[in-house]
């Protein structure tokens, strides 16, 4: 497997909605559909795209050109012909859709436009964190709460605050009770022990 369709076919289980759907996709609607995503991709949705009488296909075909942009911007490399059908194929598009499609995402000039911010998703520049127990003590002195029970409002009623700096400017502020940051701390956990293995595979490494 080449390191593009490896890239390409990195999360299956991603994709298996879409499967459903793709073969039900026809050629003659393939070259809209592609049109219709770029626009808002590009910041100028059409109207159209709302009263779509077939709004599943459309669907199906904006995840691919989603994922196809981002993975272009990341890379900064022209797709393969020939990776670019074998992975549509295996999306389940019947061939004719495949090579329509195939000769779209393959040529550079339709990212011309698109913002990088939207090619690639924001990342994290900057996180800071903070207990709010406002709450928490509040609800205690008007229970007037034993030990044990001061013990459970805390746990129940404490907040965790994340600020989250983002690479496109954006600031997100997240409150989260003790038990979900701990679930999140478990998520990120995972999810680095993921990239460490993705980044021993081949195709991830430049030379």
């Amino acid at each position: 497997m080449s390191e593009q369709l490896e890239l390409l076919t990195e999360n299956p289980l991603h994709w298996t909605s879409v499967s459903f759907t793709t073969p039900e996709v026809l050629k003659k609607e393939i070259k809209p559909f592609v049109l219709l995503a770029l626009k808002e991709l590009e910041g100028c949705p059409d109207s159209r795209t709302a009263n779509l009488m077939n709004a599943d296909k459309f669907s199906a075909v904006r995840a691919v050109v989603r994922h196809v942009t981002r993975l272009r911007s990341a890379t900064n490399t022209p797709w393969n012909p020939r990776d670019m059908q074998t992975f549509l194929e295996g999306l389940r598009f019947s061939p004719e859709c495949a090579s329509e499609l195939c000769n779209l995402l393959c040529t550079d000039e339709i990212y011309e436009h698109i913002p990088k911010h939207l090619r690639v998703k924001p990342g994290v520049v900057n996180l800071q964190w903070k207990i709010d127990v406002s709450l928490s003590q509040s609800n205690i002195n008007s229970s007037v709460a034993d030990e044990q029970k001061s013990k459970e409002i805390m746990h129940r009623d404490t907040k965790v605050i994340l600020i989250l700096t983002l690479t496109n400017d954006e600031t997100r502020i997240y409150r989260l009770s003790i038990s979900k940051f701990h679930e999140l701390r478990y998520v990120i956990a995972s999810a680095l022990k993921s990239m460490i293995v993705l980044e021993k595979r081949k195709c991830m490494r430049r030379n």
